[in-house]
């Protein structure tokens, strides 16, 4: 009976140095290149996703001069350089808290990370942004003021004023590309008569008095009708769209 206790303890004692030698048999295994890879392993060959805090073994396989293994997180830090080929080993404890692994010159392709103790998860990547809106509604053309292939007035003078009309008179402000026949009567010595831009070039003499007939071909753009003498006060725009 009095030996009871002796057995007890020494069974305590041979599991604590059991215990001891597991933690210490830790090892990891990370691999850089030779291509755009990079992973860590147990010593069963599979991926580490979580560990027990504790100390570890990591031996890196380091095989291309253009990638180097970072291992770094709460109190560890430790790398490769990016020319170095071969292999290291170092001795680190970890810690609770998330770990990570990456080629410095590559972290966006080549990079990993684990959880080590009762680290929380890393958080879910955040949602894609919303679409855009869609484009407000274009502006609705304009009406125009007389179909393509009308006959348009082009009066000036015999005052001071200078219009573009259509047959039944009324005032022509926006017009369709196309091919138009425009009248122009030059009712006075002293102006004349020009049209000008979107494609249109034709003009009166400024001593002529009299009408004639144009055929115009306009573009989109803004035409303009003046009279070179009196072009500030004696002129008009109309929109071609």
């Amino acid at each position: 009976m009095r030996r009871w206790p002796g057995l007890a303890l020494v069974a305590l004692a041979g599991a604590v140095v059991v215990a001891v030698a597991s933690a210490a048999d830790t090892k990891l295994t990370g691999v850089v290149g030779p291509g755009f890879t990079i992973s860590l392993v147990d010593a069963q060959g599979q991926s580490v996703t979580r560990l027990a805090a504790g100390e570890v073994d990591v031996t890196v396989d380091d095989r291309s001069a253009e990638h180097n293994f970072h291992l770094r997180g709460p109190g560890v830090d430790v790398t490769t350089s990016v020319e170095e080929i071969g292999q290291r080993t170092f001795t680190v404890t970890l810690r609770d808290g998330t770990y990570t692994f990456v080629c410095d010159p590559h972290p966006a392709q080549m990079a990993g990370s684990f959880q080590v103790g009762n680290a929380p998860p890393p958080p879910p990547p955040p949602p894609p942004p919303p679409p855009p809106p869609p484009p407000p509604p274009s502006a609705p053309r304009p009406a125009a003021s007389a179909p393509v292939g009308s006959t348009l007035n082009l009066t000036v003078g015999p005052g001071f004023t200078i219009s573009l009309k259509t047959r039944a008179g009324r005032r022509v402000t926006v017009l369709r590309p196309g091919s138009y026949t425009v009248v122009a009567r030059d009712r006075s010595a002293a102006h004349n008569a020009r049209l000008k831009g979107a494609g249109a070039a034709k003009a009166t003499g400024v001593g002529f008095v009299g009408t004639k007939t144009w055929r115009v071909t306009l573009r989109n753009g803004t035409l303009v009708i003046q009279c070179d003498p009196h072009k500030t006060s004696m002129r008009a725009t109309v929109r071609v769209v």
